[in-house]
């Protein structure tokens, strides 16, 4: 399966401009990815735009707009139509620091059946910019999370990974926000997908608005919840005739 590895890397964007460009420097730089696709708010600033077709004179760049509103939409837009055997999500606004990518890329290809994300909590400087009451909740969460689901992840709800692509089409989505982004993880940690975590930072934005409010906090748990009470084989798309 190794030779028919390929990577496409995905990056939705709203408003970024100067942090989605050097987002998508750094990730090039590692020279592992086979396609970037950006896709694109349709409410997107226009600098965005104008940032993201520059970047899409390349052959191996292209953009489209997502189909409805919300970060879960954008996401669930691109596993239809990806050339890649296997997806990398990775932020716009440069939160997770780019330098853990190339480990990441290493380890997906040596290891395609599995979902290798990051951890901040393996990282001694992960939760920079965090303050102490929002790091304490962290990792009380992540520590219930586990003992919930019988894994011994560090990091539960940030999606920043690469998995393949086949498992993503195969899993039953509900969500279209930012209550999508658990699904990534938890459901194919259910279907007893395995994963493999590799050490990252959090990097405080320079540019972006965050979407990630309190209520988002509130529908993530109640969206992990349904997870944890619904059976595996109910995770699952059925098959089409």
């Amino acid at each position: 399966m190794e030779n028919e590895y390929s990577l496409s890397v995905l990056i939705c964007a709203t408003d970024e401009t100067f942090s989605l460009e050097r987002t998508f420097r750094k990730l090039d730089a590692v020279g592992a990815a086979d396609e970037y696709l950006f896709v694109l708010s349709k409410t997107c600033a226009p600098e965005c735009l104008a940032t993201v077709e520059r970047l899409c004179a390349r052959a191996d760049c292209r953009w489209m707009y997502q189909s409805e509103t919300g970060l879960g939409n954008a996401v669930r837009d691109s596993f239809a139509v990806v050339r890649g055997t296997h997806l990398a999500l990775w932020s716009a606004d440069e939160a997770t620091d780019a330098a853990s990518f190339p480990e990441m890329a290493r380890l997906s290809r040596e290891n395609p059946d599995k979902i290798v994300k990051i951890s901040r909590w393996l990282h001694p400087d992960g939760f920079e910019g965090y303050g102490r009451l929002n790091k304490m909740l962290n990792y009380i969460s992540q520590r219930a999370f586990g003992l919930m689901f019988r894994s011994r992840l560090t990091e539960f709800t940030n999606p920043t990974q690469i998995a393949p692509v086949a498992v993503y089409r195969r899993i039953r989505w509900q969500h279209t926000g930012f209550d999508f982004l658990p699904e990534m993880i938890f459901k194919p940690l259910k279907l007893g997908v395995g994963f493999i975590e590799v050490p990252t930072k959090n990097v405080p934005r320079e540019e972006g608005r965050s979407g990630n409010t309190l209520l988002s906090h509130v529908r993530y748990y109640r969206t992990i919840l349904q997870i944890f009470f619904t059976k595996p084989e109910d995770l699952v798309e059925e098959a089409k005739p």
